[in-house]
């Protein structure tokens, strides 16, 4: 060793890092991709089987169809919702809005239409005299005496049951359910009821009196019917309300010399409206409120936000109309008389809304005010969205902002 060893330069011992192969990189990619695809179907798996334990009631084809509805991103950059949707025009069209879009039901079929123009549903059939209901969930579309009904979601069709016999009411409730008016072979009345899976849960056959309405409370598990029948050489109105788990009436009224004309489910109670009066009921079937008809010639009435909305003729040879509008407790809220007929009408919580040939009134139930719009003639009736209003026509709706009534276009 040299005097100066001390400071030899000692080099740990150390392996010579290789540069892996092309081979063993893609092995060591396989075997992370197989790690992570494993770990997300195990993750699958146990999404499905805690889903089916705690939701099974839940899931359905609709729910993943109508998801799809609203995740397509290539598509959501070309399109623009507008104001103005136009269609095939037929005679009897008839509109709701369908979970955000605009369902069209006439004579020769049911087409529902999103507002960027998109034809969701299109289905053809024939009709005489089209009906259809909407609770959310389902359309249910029938014709009027007909004894077929068809069941939509937002993409087609999803059932269709057949009765022996024509359907003279049908009416949905918010669990999915609903109500049926027919008869049946011996009987002149049956009232049919049904589940959200379509299943006929109850049934009332009555072999002496007609069915003319009926209504289905938000859970599905009561109904109001409105009958009517000869006693005496008089005609009666019979006022039944059901429970699905009773086979007895809970609650029935007679009523001489009446003819039934509605009969309406409320956040409170229910009513039913005669050809002599309106009267109003709670929950606990005790007579609330009570209008009568006398001496007026009613054109219309209804229902409506738990608002009661009747349109009598003015007398003369105007026709004009008189609205009066009533709360729950047949209290007067509001009054006016339009020198012109009312081609439609909607009320919402704070204002009512007047469609007449070329014009449409806001009243404002708060202030009293009163503004008019002109609008073209050719729309004939109005459609109530959540926070919008549409005027419809046989070949074209149009979309307003409620508060400020002007055309809503949301991109």
């Amino acid at each position: 060793m040299g005097a100066f060893s001390v400071f030899k330069d000692k080099r740990t011992s150390r392996k010579k890092r290789e540069l892996p192969s092309v081979n063993s990189h893609y092995l060591k990619l396989a075997r992370i991709s197989a790690v992570i695809r494993y770990a997300c179907i195990i993750f699958a798996v146990a999404f499905a089987v805690y889903s089916l334990a705690f939701h099974a009631s839940e899931i359905s084809m609709e729910n993943f169809r109508y998801m799809l509805k609203f995740i397509n991103p290539a598509e959501e950059e070309q399109r623009e919702t507008g104001s103005l949707l136009a269609f095939d025009g037929s005679e009897g069209n008839r509109g709701l809005i369908f979970k955000g879009d605009l369902a069209v039901l006439n004579e020769n079929g049911l087409t529902v239409i999103g507002w960027d123009g998109e034809t969701i549903l299109r289905e053809a059939f024939s009709l005489d005299h089209p009906k259809v209901e909407n609770n959310g969930i389902n359309l249910f579309c029938y014709d009027l005496g007909g004894k077929e009904l068809r069941i939509f979601n937002s993409y087609s069709r999803i059932s269709t049951l057949s009765f022996d016999y024509p359907i003279y009411w049908l009416a949905a409730s918010e669990d999915g359910g609903f109500v049926a008016a027919s008869s049946a072979k011996g009987y002149r009345s049956a009232v049919y009821v049904y589940d959200k899976e379509f299943r006929l849960i109850y049934s009332k056959l009555l072999g002496d009196k007609y069915v003319d309405f009926v209504d289905i409370s938000p859970k599905g598990n009561e109904v109001i019917s409105a009958f009517h029948y000869s006693e005496n050489g008089n005609i009666v109105t019979l006022l039944s309300k059901m429970s699905t788990s009773s086979e007895d009436a809970v609650f029935e009224e007679k009523f001489v010399g009446e003819i039934p004309l509605g009969v309406y489910y409320t956040d409170s109670g229910f009513c039913l409206m005669t050809s002599d009066r309106l009267r109003s009921f709670d929950n606990e079937n005790n007579l609330i409120g009570e209008i009568s008809f006398a001496n007026k010639n009613l054109l219309s009435g209804r229902v409506e936000n738990d608002r009661i909305l009747l349109n009598y003729a003015l007398d003369g040879l105007s026709g004009g109309t008189n609205t009066v509008i009533y709360n729950l407790n047949a209290e007067e809220i509001f009054s006016h008389d339009f020198p012109f007929s009312v081609s439609d009408s909607v009320i919402t919580e704070n204002a009512y809304y007047v469609l007449s040939p070329g014009a449409l009134t806001v009243f404002n139930f708060e202030t009293d005010e009163s503004i008019s719009y002109s609008v073209p003639t050719s729309y004939t009736s109005l459609i109530k969205g959540d926070d919008n209003i549409i005027l419809f026509a046989e070949n074209q709706a149009e979309v307003f902002d409620l508060n400020t009534f002007q055309p809503k276009e949301e991109n």
